[in-house]
């Protein structure tokens, strides 16, 4: 038996109907203890820990990133990186540094050149921080400690 309680008004404005809607369910005893049985609420407070942990990885991770930046990244390219980091739309960085959009667009995701048939990005921010992430071995030791915790939360 599925019970739904829904507790609005659809007759007010229109951002009602986004609101939660409450469904309750019964079970069975047997899969309640299959859930205790198989991952259980002991496995979900491990993956509260995992979670912190997987936290401060991520952390360790942004520092790393933003060191690799400097070094491999143009002037222009770190400023447009960071300004997008900051949370500005391409257009108002563009307005910023008085340039158009594309070229914003451009230091982030580089050219494209359609020779011979064939797509072929050169510079953009992306491309040589993906390579730099892919030879930096702190990168690479942090990345494998994230598998390793998403790996021991689903055993």
């Amino acid at each position: 038996m599925v019970k739904i309680k829904v507790n609005r008004d659809f007759t007010k404005n229109r951002s009602d109907k986004y609101q939660h809607v409450l469904v309750e369910s019964c079970c069975s005893p047997n899969i309640l203890t299959e859930f205790a049985e198989s991952r259980g609420f002991a496995t979900l407070l491990n993956l509260t820990t995992n979670n912190e942990k997987m936290y401060d990885l991520k952390e360790e991770l942004k520092v790393e990133f933003w060191r690799i930046m400097k070094d491999v990244l143009t002037n222009r390219q770190y400023e447009v990186i960071k300004l997008s980091a900051d949370g500005l739309t391409q257009i108002e960085i563009a307005k910023m540094l008085k340039v158009n959009q594309s070229s914003i667009t451009k230091s982030i995701n580089g050219n494209c050149d359609y020779r011979n048939d064939k797509k072929k990005i050169y510079g953009g921010a992306k491309k040589k921080l993906r390579k730099a992430a892919a030879e930096d071995e702190k990168i690479q030791e942090i990345l494998d400690r994230m598998r390793d915790l998403v790996d021991d939360a689903t055993l």
